[in-house]
């Protein structure tokens, strides 16, 4: 009997690396399904088959986990997140050579695909007017290459680019996937990032390489650390850099969120577009770090009323992270807040 992607799951089980869960069980099978449908040669199946499929859900679900287990089992496939895959088009279509766009577009997908049968584009999203111009082009070009394209994204295919400029020139992408792709919907009502989350230790202090390294574990434990990227917030006329992040998960230091000058409404959209932020080298903060403090009671406040997760490393714990006086009393709620926010923390 051959070994299949199942059995490639049930290998993780076994090991305690996650938990037996049928809905993620179903899903594979109807990935494999579809591929083995797109492997169908004959008249009646070309007909009926679908040519990729689009996954959509929360955060947290288990989509990139799943489609990216099948993308190993497969030995044919390659991963890629969508905001890499679309800097490396945009970087061939800005190259130097004289030949027109739609031609170098063509010659980047058919060398980028050339050694594979399936790619796997992770975290699709689109959010600006390029991106949604371009994009059914480039499905269409993987589709003449024979890829079966493998999408994950937290939107409806329906829900892809709403409100956004010319949306009505993107309307025909939403209908192609509709049609032509197996569109599956993941419903599982466990977080498996929160539940991560819940058996960990999300407040470490003293700052030390122990501390260090146990944070950092925790981060790459909880993101797709071969597909890190960048992504930028714009406020008004500010834009707000953060350059190690993961769908909606971010890293950064104190000095990068507390120490320029971001206000309550720069913060309210950085909690708008992560779930979860890791803030490392959060100092002891006396009263040279007033400033600072205010930011960070800003920051944790938008955090809170969003929702989101915070994973800490400070010099201090939380009961004697503020020593700043006349901010104490201003603080307590924010301590709470981090008690409440940290799932465990060390004394």
């Amino acid at each position: 009997m051959s070994f299949t992607v199942l059995d490639h799951y049930k290998g993780f089980v076994l090991n305690s690396f996650i938990k037996k869960d049928i809905k993620q069980i179903d899903l594979l099978n109807k990935i494999s399904f579809a591929w083995e449908q797109f492997n169908k040669n004959n008249l009646f199946f070309s007909k009926k088959k679908k040519i990729g499929i689009y996954v959509y859900g929360f955060v947290g679900t288990g989509k990139t986990f799943l489609l990216s287990l099948f993308c190993q089992y497969s030995k044919t496939g390659k991963k890629i997140h969508f905001n890499h895959f679309m800097n490396y088009i945009h970087e061939a279509l800005n190259s130097k050579e004289n030949i027109n766009k739609n031609k170098k577009l063509e010659t980047f997908i058919k060398e980028f695909c050339k050694d594979i049968k399936i790619l796997f584009i992770d975290e699709l999203h689109i959010f600006n007017i390029v991106d949604a111009l371009l994009i059914r082009k480039i499905f269409l070009l993987l589709e003449e290459n024979n890829i079966f394209v493998m999408t994950s994204s937290n939107f409806k295919p329906g829900d892809l680019y709403k409100d956004g400029l010319q949306r009505s020139d993107f309307i025909p992408f939403i209908k192609h996937i509709k049609e032509n792709y197996d569109v599956i919907g993941v419903d599982s009502q466990t977080d498996y990032r929160r539940l991560a989350l819940n058996q960990s230790k999300t407040y470490f202090t003293p700052i030390n390489r122990d501390t260090e390294e146990e944070f950092n574990l925790l981060f790459n434990r909880l993101v797709d650390i071969n597909n890190i990227t960048s992504k930028k917030i714009e406020v008004k006329s500010r834009e707000i850099n953060f350059t190690k992040c993961s769908a909606n998960v971010a890293y950064c230091t104190f000095k990068f969120i507390c120490n320029t000058n971001l206000a309550h409404e720069d913060y309210a959209r950085i909690a708008k577009e992560f779930k979860l932020i890791f803030i490392e080298k959060v100092p002891k903060m006396t009263n040279d770090y007033s400033d600072q403090c205010r930011r960070f009671i800003s920051l944790i406040d938008m955090l809170y009323d969003n929702k989101c997760s915070v994973v800490i490393l400070a010099e201090n714990p939380i009961s004697s992270l503020c020593q700043i006086t006349n901010l104490s009393n201003e603080f307590q709620r924010t301590a709470s807040r981090l008690y409440e926010m940290t799932i465990t923390q060390t004394s």
